[in-house]
């Protein structure tokens, strides 16, 4: 249990101690100049002429003056803004914002979202929500990760329907080796989303978090059938990708694929990419969503299901945590 921050709602009173918090030290953006307004500014200036010995000491007071009006001064453009995010246990308060950010979870198609949230809130030793710090339990998560025991869950109504997009959209020569994976015991999916804008800072706690409690877990929990059930030795993951327009999908089929150096692919979740490079098996498809974003107009969204032994999981977060180095800091 991280941070000694869990108890089990599905078997105990949950008791939580201190929550980790993630401080982002951000700089505001700079205010853009045209070239075509830096010109106007230059004529004017080239016309006007200044006498510096006469200028005019009110006016300078009252320039001043404006200037603090707000409380600020152009050197105030260089400080830091701080940013805090809180990593919570899981509550039935969130059920509402759980619901929002998995709604898409497979990609449009339907499925038994609440029972999901309801899994996720229920198995609050391992698993996390994202909020701004100091807003409280009553707003929404802004991301949750957590892992489910596919065999654990086999008789829900989501993890059905999870395993059947996931085949259906698994390639001809890949389907075999993964439908017998699904009948493995020890597989865990891991459900990761966030909103779009959150910073990608929060990936290293997050990841950090999931599998801390995981080990955690198979210690701590109350009975032989739930730790055991924690012992994990292989992850699933669902994912969002984009792709250039002009690629073929990686690992289509064939075991996991290598794709050509120059074809580029975008991971809106920066973990994903390292996953991605220690996955055993992996195959994507085009998704059903549109892209909205400008920087990204020229990619197809796709969607990337990935398998990682978890003895690949250490070299992951080894790698997550070198990507985000002095850009926050964490406190317990």
């Amino acid at each position: 249990m991280a941070a000694g921050r869990h108890t089990n709602q599905e078997h105990n009173g949950g008791v939580t101690s201190r929550t980790p918090i993630l401080t982002l030290r951000m700089a505001p953006k700079k205010a853009k100049i045209s070239e075509e307004a830096k010109n106007v500014e230059k004529d004017e200036a080239e016309d006007k002429e200044v006498d510096d010995d006469h200028e005019d000491e009110s006016s300078s007071e009252e320039e001043e003056d404006e200037e603090d009006l707000d409380g600020s001064s152009d050197d105030d453009s260089d400080e830091e803004i701080l940013v805090d995010f809180e990593f919570m246990d899981p509550k039935e308060i969130d059920f509402l914002g759980l619901k929002a950010l998995l709604g898409n979870y497979l990609d449009g198609a339907l499925f038994n979202s609440s029972e999901l949230c309801d899994a996720i809130i229920a198995q609050n030793t391992v698993g996390t929500v994202l909020k701004a710090e100091g807003a409280g339990d009553e707003v929404d998560p802004i991301a949750v990760m957590s892992v489910m025991n596919l065999q654990r869950r086999k008789e829900m109504k989501w993890m059905q329907e999870t395993i059947e997009y996931l085949k259906k959209n698994c390639p001809k020569d890949l389907k075999d080796q993964f439908e017998a994976l699904l009948g493995e015991e020890g597989v865990g999916l891991i459900i990761n989303e966030r909103v779009i804008n959150v910073p990608q800072e929060t990936a290293q706690p997050l990841v950090n978090l999931l599998f801390d409690e995981i080990s955690n877990a198979t210690e701590d929990e109350p009975t032989e059938e739930l730790r055991e059930s924690f012992k994990f030795k292989k992850y699933i993951l669902l994912t969002r990708t984009f792709l250039e327009e002009d690629a073929e999908p990686a690992g289509v089929g064939g075991g996991k694929r290598k794709r050509d150096a120059a074809t580029e692919m975008v991971y809106p979740r920066p973990e994903d990419q390292f996953f991605h490079k220690v996955s055993k098996m992996s195959f994507q498809w085009k998704s059903r969503e549109l892209g909205e974003n400008d920087d990204v107009d020229s990619f197809q969204p796709m969607r990337l299901c990935m398998v990682v032994d978890a003895n690949s999981v250490p070299q992951v977060r080894k790698q997550v945590k070198e990507m985000f180095t002095g850009d926050f800091e964490i406190k317990l």
